[in-house]
């Protein structure tokens, strides 16, 4: 096969040949990531190339991979998986089940994959045909989805939204410090790469919702409730606004009951009667129990942007309240399904 472009690194260490100037980016870039912690499961600092024959394009969420036969360095047949974005995320950049086909010639470039030998995250792809796809922006000051922005302002929460940038597009404010014991306790306990919910097809919580990159949600009237449908996981939440407290009969669930007033132009939800579970699945994880009340504060600023103003209060994990913020941008994107197919099964 012709080489498309020459190598300029190889994950032995060996010495190699220049390479395209777009990938030379892509290496120097900070990880993107997808919805978990980038750096539990790959190692920035092991770029690999790949050159061979796709098998399969496996286009699905919460992550689609790509199966590439090649040979390794004693000339036998191996054959690569690697990991991409989900299918959502992907056919926001223009893929399509029929963008990897099987049999056509490819130069994969990406980052090795921690506890696999025979595993990567896709970076970039060169095909036979002179098709360049790059599946992480250069610098990190745009997102890898293409967002399709709306050009109104309404100044109302209600509407389709999307995650502005990623990374970034919000603030976390450090919370360690605000371990009880008993919180300090599962949170050591907790490993991303066996204990995320989201490998099991859960939304893990109201917050990751909003977390989630490459993937909308809409704020919707329905009848005197709001309603908050989120791409991710279909997840679907009903905010009563007539109720001022959560009816004690409602059982306990992932996402909890939700019941809401406004304060002038903010929409104000509250949150409780959750599982225990974890409110935010990504690197080291945050916690909570049963004891979780989760508040939303929701206005527009004047760039016409949604500040989603969260703060999580749980007496039996944390001493005080654990804060932070998620910047969504109004969408044109419809909110679509997500038919996520389970990474792990109990």
């Amino acid at each position: 096969m012709q080489d498309l472009f020459p190598r300029i690194f190889c994950r032995d260490g060996h010495a190699c040949t220049p390479s395209m100037a777009v990938l030379s980016l892509f290496l120097a870039a900070p990880p993107l990531g997808a919805h978990h912690g980038f750096a539990v499961h790959y190692d920035p600092n092991s770029p690999v190339r790949i050159e061979g024959t796709v098998v399969s394009f496996d286009f699905r969420n919460p992550h689609s991979s790509l199966t590439i036969e090649a040979q390794d360095e004693a000339g036998a047949t191996v054959l690569w998986t690697c990991e991409m974005a989900s299918r959502g995320q992907l056919s926001r950049r223009g893929v399509t089940e029929e963008s990897f086909q099987p049999g056509e010639s490819i130069v994969v470039e990406g980052v090795a994959a921690r506890r696999d030998p025979l595993g990567c995250e896709f970076g970039a792809s060169t095909h036979a045909d002179g098709r360049v796809f790059v599946g992480r922006t250069l610098d990190n000051r745009q997102t890898q989805f293409n967002l399709h922005f709306a050009g109104e302002n309404p100044g109302t929460v209600t509407g389709i939204w999307i995650r502005k940038r990623f990374p970034g597009g919000g603030r976390q404010a450090p919370y360690d410090h605000l371990f009880t014991p008993e919180g300090a306790r599962v949170h050591a306990d907790y490993d991303e790469v066996f204990d995320s919910p989201v490998l099991r097809c859960s939304p893990s919580s109201p917050l990751k919702l909003w977390d989630q990159p490459g993937h909308t949600v809409e704020i919707r009237a329905e009848g005197e409730n709001l309603v908050i449908q989120a791409e991710f996981m279909d997840s679907l939440r009903v905010v009563d606004m007539g109720a001022t407290e959560h009816p004690a009969d409602v059982p306990p669930s992932t996402l909890g009951h939700s019941i809401g007033r406004w304060e002038g132009e903010v929409l104000v939800v509250e949150t409780a009667r959750f599982e225990p579970g974890v409110l935010l699945p990504n690197g080291a994880g945050i916690l909570h129990s049963q004891e979780l009340v989760f508040t939303e504060r929701l206005s527009v600023n004047e760039e016409g942007d949604l500040l989603v103003d969260w703060t999580a209060q749980d007496p039996v994990h944390f001493t005080g309240p654990v804060t932070g913020q998620r910047v969504m941008a109004r969408t044109i994107s419809p909110v679509g399904p997500y038919d996520c197919v389970p990474e792990v099964v109990d």
